[in-house]
């Protein structure tokens, strides 16, 4: 009638857990003390189906909730029924919920810089759409690590994640020393993107660093670790009609050899009218922009006879909120024809800075106001386009070219060594210049209605009356775009000082890479090309190649190949120092070359095969430095990731081994993890601490 009860020598199992998972048990005696509770004596836990199973977990008393969670008292982890690791309390849940609070599985490594690494973690829940993570750290040759994971969702598309990290260092091993400096730190990161009802959108991207020491020596990204760029930002916007308006917090910090530079932009607000056409003047479009920005720029130095050889002058350092006011009409005009389209664009434009340079390039609190015109005339003709048939004349693909010329006029900026850089808006600069381009596509046809690729080829082969018109879709499958400028002012009204480094918009518009630093008439040619036969495989290459015989200055190569058992993905970046040709040569650096060009090489392949899920897996991860290491005689490999795995029906295991070999960074580690179904590997992706 009680429905309770005790039972000798048992064996039972719960319900499916979330992940389809069912834990068995085997007992001495099993007593049911209620309608939702079962307790349970020497007792053995396990996920596994063997008789000897891959992990279990024995206890003396264990406590079954059902439908919730099963509490072992004075428990043993085991493999294959070897005790591993006691534990006084542990917890396995089997509710049919996606999120359990508890402990989570530890991770263990070992290097030879931090020595033996142990890292645990407790997870709590905050109802349906928040949860919060307790990290905790062990170096047992540094000292301890501590830091939270915080999520929430407010609805399917937003969410908001926000973190931090720290390390007490040298509490173990040596003692601080300028041989081994204390390099402990915190870090503090927020994430977040939020769609509201009203139509605004607020998004935040926040990451703070107490010191570069701290983030290189225990981030555990190889690109957070090099990346001399931090950047913290709030950004929210609100778009209705033909009106755009942007508000932004955004700080920046550039570490790089003997100098950090600060930038901010705190408030800034923008608001923006798209072109919409004027009734009364038909077909003459409007468009307007204007800002109004706190700005800030400080150079913090570290040996300031340096810089000033360098550089020429004293660091800058403006206020801590200096304004910037913008202001920017423009008047658009398309004039259309039956074989090419004409776009004509003018506008003025007033920019007020509160604070300037003088004459030696310090800052003053004398305001300055930067005004210009503009008047740009595109030339687009019509497309030229061929089909290519094969077989049977089956549609093969369609060959499209683009040509395109645009001219721009750009005067009025005769104080443009007065403006405080603060970013893109003020390295704008007189320019007379033709930007001359075309762009080939490939067009291949692709069927909504089927997905396999045999599917996709039979269709190619019936007449084009057989099928459905919705159905029939373009693909681009290949870009190649080939485009340069000429230039009729090689200085931009005075902007450009032959035999420097020249950042200017006129410049940056055509290439990341700099070729400022001689006055010229034509830019490098950029190539830009895409292959995308698939959506699994794409290849992308781009290069910049010289109109003074120089060759190739700059290039880089993508290449991203994804399918369900391999995975590779690879970038390739190379720069050249330029060798000037002779009548060039009294504008070269102290090294011979073009001023503000590098010599510059660096690969990063990774490569993944195999199912996290079933089997064996492995994968590799480098990232190879061939300049900078050649130079210094040093192998060109500053990072690697290693990782060989192998999952069961019931669990998996992991092994990883991390080198890095860059800047204050020299260590190697070796991590192992494991997996146990129905209770997770909870605490392997940590964001407070960098992993990704």
């Amino acid at each position: 009638k009680t429905k309770l009860g005790t039972f000798e020598d048992s064996t039972g199992f719960t319900n499916q857990t979330n992940d389809g998972t069912v834990i068995y048990f085997t007992a001495e005696k099993v007593e049911r003390t209620a309608l939702d509770e079962v307790v349970v004596t020497k007792g053995k836990f396990t996920a596994c189906e063997e008789a000897v199973p891959k992990w279990s977990f024995t206890a003396d008393e264990a406590t079954i909730k059902f439908n919730k969670k099963v509490k072992l008292k004075n428990a043993k982890f085991r493999v294959k029924d070897v005790p591993l690791i006691p534990l006084p309390y542990a917890t396995i849940p089997i509710e049919q919920t996606d999120r359990q609070s508890g402990f989570l599985t530890p991770t263990f490594g070992f290097s030879g810089n931090k020595g033996f690494r142990v890292s645990g973690a407790y997870f709590q829940t905050l109802g349906k759409s928040a949860d919060v993570t307790f990290r905790g750290d062990l170096y047992t040759q540094r000292g301890i690590g501590y830091g939270l994971d915080f999520r929430t969702r407010a609805n399917s598309r937003s969410f908001f994640n926000f973190g931090f990290f720290a390390v007490k260092d040298r509490i173990f091993g040596a003692s601080a020393s300028p041989e081994t400096p204390d390099e402990g730190g915190s870090t503090i990161y927020a994430e977040g993107v939020h769609y509201f009802s009203n139509g605004f959108t607020a998004a935040t991207d926040v990451r703070l660093t107490s010191n570069l020491a701290f983030r290189q020596v225990f981030s555990d990204g190889i690109q957070q670790i090099i990346s001399p760029i931090e950047v913290s930002q709030v950004f929210v916007n609100k778009s209705w009609n033909n009106y755009e308006l942007n508000l932004l917090a955004r700080s920046q910090v550039i570490s790089i050899p003997n100098v950090r530079i600060k930038l901010r932009n705190l408030p800034s607000i923008h608001f923006e009218k798209r072109p919409a056409i004027l009734s009364f003047l038909k077909p003459l479009y409007f468009s307007f922009q204007t800002g109004f920005e706190g700005v800030s720029r400080r150079e913090e130095v570290d040996d300031l006879a340096r810089y000033q050889q360098q550089v020429g002058s004293d660091p800058t350092i403006t206020p801590s909120l200096g304004q910037r006011f913008d202001v920017f009409p423009q008047f658009t005009l398309p004039i259309n024809t039956k074989y090419v389209n004409f776009t004509a664009t003018a506008g003025g434009r007033v920019t007020y800075y509160s604070n300037s340079f003088n004459d030696m390039r310090q800052v003053v609190g004398r305001d300055v106001i930067r005004k210009y015109g503009e008047f740009q005339f595109d030339i687009r003709p019509v497309a030229l386009a061929k089909n290519f048939y094969g077989k049977d004349d089956v549609f093969k693909f369609r060959h499209v070219i683009e040509p395109f010329v645009t001219y721009r006029f750009l005067k009025g900026i005769n104080n443009f060594q007065k403006i405080i850089r603060i970013d893109e808006l003020d390295t704008l600069t007189d320019t007379n210049e033709v930007e001359f381009g075309v762009t080939n596509r490939i067009y291949t046809r692709r069927y909504s209605e089927v997905v396999s690729d045999e599917a996709q080829k039979l269709l190619r082969g019936k007449d084009a009356d057989d099928k459905k018109p919705l159905s029939v879709q373009p693909y681009e499958i290949f870009n190649l775009t080939v485009r340069g400028k000429y230039f009729f002012d090689k200085t931009f009204g005075g902007a450009l000082i032959p035999g420097q480094r020249n950042q200017i918009e006129p410049i940056t518009a055509v290439s990341f890479y700099t070729f400022g630093g001689v006055p010229r008439r034509f830019s490098p040619l950029n190539i830009d090309a895409t292959y995308r036969p698939q959506r699994t495989i794409v290849v992308n290459t781009r290069m910049d190649i010289g109109t003074h015989g120089e060759g190739v200055r700059s290039a880089s190569a993508t290449i991203g190949y994804q399918r369900s058992l391999v995975k590779f993905f690879q970038t390739f970046y190379y720069t050249r120092g330029v060798d000037l040709i002779p009548s060039l040569q009294i504008y070269a650096n102290a090294a011979g070359k073009e001023p503000g060009t590098l010599r510059g090489s660096q690969w990063s392949p990774s490569i993944f095969v195999g199912n996290r899920d079933k089997g064996p897996y492995g994968g590799t991860s480098l990232f190879f430095d061939f300049e900078n290491r050649r130079a210094s005689e040093l192998s060109p490999l500053i990072s690697s990731l290693y990782t060989v795995g192998y999952a069961y029906d019931c669990c998996s295991l992991a092994v990883q081994f991390y080198s890095f070999n860059v800047g204050v960074r020299n260590e190697n580690r070796l991590v192992f993890s494991f997996r146990l179904n129905g209770i997770g590997s909870f605490g392997t992706e940590q964001f407070g601490q960098g992993l990704r």
